[in-house]
């Protein structure tokens, strides 16, 4: 089903995945800001040259550009007007490369087509309550998994597997995004559905692939909310939410996001664990219509625009803070 999705996306922007390249550009410039003196700023620029970390930010989606039926070539530049910055010779090779790891060595879950792009993301349902480890929409290399791959790479170990790593720079690229996406609720906690689109429990009642929703994704909303279908219209970041506006206010409150407790490895879950209770804030006051073919029409209710939008900049300023403590923790020195 994501593979038929896929497919049918392939005309979208690529805002139509993971916050879009201004909320995922965002979260960098909140980090870049907090690390700005410290050696982790250093570090940084050390890996990753004259990319900026809020080009980084997108590597990971415009990766999806390549396509390997076509010799892992990126055959469509300028499709994505975002990607523009990275769609030189050696930036495009730089992306097969990693795409070429990551393709199908993988154990690919509910559909996928692509090791790399079920990275991005769970689909946990939101009655877990929490992320949990061999729930149904759980994988060793989803969001939480590749997070806790890629810091043990940045902290000097080998790469447990999926997602393959080859450098401390590719894992930093990577890294930065899914910090990102482990934000988006979307991103971890997801709503199954029966046929009469009344919710349903996979793991309590047995997976049934008709139920999933893919991430919402399958839930279409009306035309005027500016979105295709809910996930993307989590996806989406307001004007007042794109990086040009972080400033030093902004800055200020990200500085009052904690360092997390325990060790870093354990933070990605913990953060998966609070996406899956917002997830399930997100979805409630939804009304659904039976499905229709592959898909459900989905109602907002009133005020739901002022409500997400809260939680969005919520979740985007925890993710450029935590994103920069994990880079001050992984880079001390």
């Amino acid at each position: 089903m994501r593979r038929l999705l896929a497919t049918a996306l392939l005309a979208l922007p690529l805002a139509a995945h993971a916050w879009g390249s201004d909320g995922h550009q965002t979260v960098a410039a909140i980090a870049e800001g907090l690390i700005q003196g410290s050696p982790a700023e250093a570090r940084v620029a050390a890996l990753l040259g004259d990319m900026p970390l809020t080009q980084a930010a997108i590597w990971a989606d415009c990766v999806k550009g390549i396509s390997p039926s076509q010799g892992y070539a990126y055959p469509n530049p300028g499709k994505y007007p975002s990607c523009a910055q990275l769609e030189m010779p050696a930036r495009i090779a730089e992306m097969a490369d990693y795409v070429k790891r990551n393709d199908r060595q993988c154990e690919l879950g509910l559909d996928e087509d692509a090791c790399h792009k079920q990275v991005h993301y769970a689909d946990i349902a939101v009655q877990r309550g929490r992320y949990q480890p061999g729930a149904v929409g759980t994988r060793p290399d989803d969001v939480v998994g590749a997070l806790r791959a890629a810091i043990r790479v940045l902290q000097g170990k080998p790469s447990p597997g999926q997602p393959n790593f080859k450098s401390q720079r590719e894992a930093l690229i990577i890294l930065v995004h899914l910090v990102g996406d482990i934000h988006q609720p979307l991103h971890v906690g997801s709503l199954y559905l029966d046929a009469q689109g009344r919710p349903v429990d996979p793991d309590k009642q047995g997976f049934d692939r008709a139920s999933f929703t893919i991430g919402g994704n399958s839930f279409l909303l009306d035309p005027t909310t500016g979105s295709k279908n809910f996930h993307s219209y989590w996806d989406n970041v307001p004007e007042a939410l794109r990086p040009r506006h972080v400033d030093a206010a902004w800055l200020s409150e990200a500085r009052q996001i904690p360092r997390d407790a325990g060790h870093v490895l354990d933070w990605s879950a913990r953060w998966g664990s609070e996406s899956v209770v917002l997830a399930a804030t997100a979805h409630e006051g939804l009304q659904f219509s039976p499905k229709q073919g592959e898909s459900w029409q989905a109602s907002l209710p009133e005020g739901y625009e002022a409500r997400a939008e809260a939680i969005k900049r919520q979740q985007l300023t925890k993710a450029g803070a935590r994103l920069a403590w994990v880079l001050k923790t992984v880079f001390p020195n």
